[in-house]
């Protein structure tokens, strides 16, 4: 299948590149390849997209011609926007008359998928089929979440265009069937709907974190109680310092927009409210442990991607921290193994901000460690060598990577996320 993929996310590149993989020709108007210090760098993406560039089954550059299949992976506006961005590609094939399809895999308002398709039909482009296909590709293992995904959905009534889409995805679909087949707007907010609940399981898990503290009580036995319910389970119970991620924070966002109409705030306005006080908790701790008076310290900061396993940083805690900090003129020593060029590039130099090559290096000559991105070398580093080079004992670990019994007997002042002791 001649496949062009419309983007630049890190969702596009994953899909050509998985697309590719299984021998379609997938062409990205993109001139370079995703480089190592891009926004959205995965290792295992950027080695698959270069083979699969060397074996000429990804091209880049400027995209011509008809193709069988437009993914349009690029998060557009409005429904005016959409249609200038698929409109090439449907005259491009009005001659030929063949059965071509536009998959829309970003969240979208609720009806676009129809509307796009009767403007076509307007158009007088009815062989073009518009089809909904959220990819539902998570940062930090993007390739294996559509090589090895949990569901696929496919927001379709076209039973033509489900043949062609369950051919295209078999690869991806073998060990059990895992595509269900909805009308357009069903997907849609189905798509909304996941990562709603999803972010609503963190922020519960973070009020109750708030609660725990406040008893002396250990979140991380509360949470292992709870995983034990099947009807809970373990997935997304894991208090923090707050969420982040460009394509998730969109979906709540345009899940929020959908609920807008409700007089009353509603349940999401709380998740969102709760996610962004908890990035801003590390700091309140920070705060109360110096007594207000910060200014002039310095803090190590380790790990500025909003999550592990990848470089992107948007809606991360770090940098509401970051801000907070330098605003409150308090030093900041950041690393981060991935996301220190995107980092780089979006804050600049900064009065007082220092980015280190290690997360020994950032800790040195320190008055406080916060923890941000529970990075896997962050775990076991010896944390007793690191205190040593500290000039205060304050360790914040906003993931609760570190056991706090073993903090306290090598000499830490910890504090966890409700890990039962307050700062």
């Amino acid at each position: 299948m001649n496949v062009r993929v419309l983007g630049d996310s890190l969702e596009a590149w994953a899909l050509a590149g998985a697309l590719a993989l299984t021998g379609c020709d997938v062409s990205m108007s993109q001139s370079e390849l995703l480089g190592g210090g891009a926004d959205t760098a995965e290792p295992d993406l950027l080695q698959l997209l270069e083979k699969q560039q060397a074996a000429g089954r990804l091209r880049l550059g400027r995209q011509q011609g008809a193709a069988d299949l437009l993914l349009v992976t690029r998060r557009l506006p409005s429904l005016e926007a959409l249609q200038r961005a698929v409109q090439d590609f449907a005259d491009s094939g009005k001659a030929s008359g063949q059965p071509r399809l536009i998959a829309l895999t970003q969240s979208v308002a609720i009806g676009t998928t129809d509307a796009l398709q009767s403007w076509l039909d307007e158009q007088g482009a009815a062989n073009v089929r518009v089809l909904y296909w959220p990819a539902f590709v998570q940062a930090g293992r993007a390739l294996e979440s559509i090589t090895r995904p949990e569901r696929i959905l496919l927001g379709t009534c076209d039973a033509a265009v489900e043949r062609v889409m369950r051919r295209l995805l078999s690869p991806f679909n073998r060990s059990r069937d895992t595509l269900l087949v909805m009308p357009p707007k069903e997907a849609e907010l189905s798509k909304l709907a996941i990562n709603g609940m999803l972010a609503t399981r963190v922020s519960y898990m973070n009020e109750l974190a708030r609660l725990a503290e406040d008893k002396g009580i250990d979140i991380e036995q509360v949470r292992q109680g709870m995983g034990t319910d099947s009807r809970i389970g373990f997935q997304y119970l894991y208090p923090g310092c707050g969420f982040g991620g460009e394509a998730f924070l969109e979906t709540l966002s345009q899940l929020n927009r959908e609920l807008g109409h409700q007089r009353e705030p509603g349940l999401l306005s709380s998740v969102f409210k709760i996610n962004e006080q908890q990035k801003d908790l590390l700091f309140q701790k920070f705060w109360r442990y110096f007594g207000a008076q910060v200014a002039g310290r310095t803090v190590a900061l380790w790990g500025c991607a909003f999550k592990p396993n990848t470089s992107a940083v948007e809606g991360s805690p770090a940098l509401t921290l970051i801000e907070a900090l330098l605003s409150h003129d308090v030093n900041v020593q950041v690393y981060d193994p991935m996301a220190m060029p995107v980092l780089r590039r979006r804050l600049g130099p900064l009065p007082g901000l220092s980015y280190l090559d290690s997360a020994e290096a950032a800790a040195q000559g320190t008055d406080a460690l916060m923890l941000v991105t529970e990075w896997k070398e962050f775990w076991n580093l010896d944390m007793a060598a690191v205190l040593a080079g500290m000039k205060a004992p304050l360790l914040l670990d906003g993931r609760n990577v570190f056991e706090p019994e073993r903090m306290h007997e090598l000499g830490w002042v910890y504090s966890g996320v409700g890990r039962g002791v307050s700062v």
